[in-house]
């Protein structure tokens, strides 16, 4: 079995679903703790973070940073 890497979570950036009545071009609502997620960018390396926007089991959407690199890469 692969071993997959550890979930990293983005502190202060929550994911919502859209309202039912919002329009089908709104895909997901986001809320921004603002000095929560500059605490968290500040501890960050690299120019970039990568973000996916997941559900849970449970249904609840939450953000993580994407950890992904073709295979080629360290």
């Amino acid at each position: 079995m692969e071993n997959k890497p550890e979930k990293v979570f983005v502190d202060g950036l929550i994911a919502k679903k859209p309202r039912d009545a919002a329009p089908t071009w709104v895909k997901c609502d986001l809320s921004i703790k603002r000095q929560e997620l500059i605490d968290w960018l500040e501890k960050q390396t690299g120019e970039w973070v990568n973000v996916q926007v997941c559900e849970a089991r449970s249904g609840k959407w939450y953000t993580e940073v994407n950890t992904w690199k073709p295979k080629n890469e360290s």
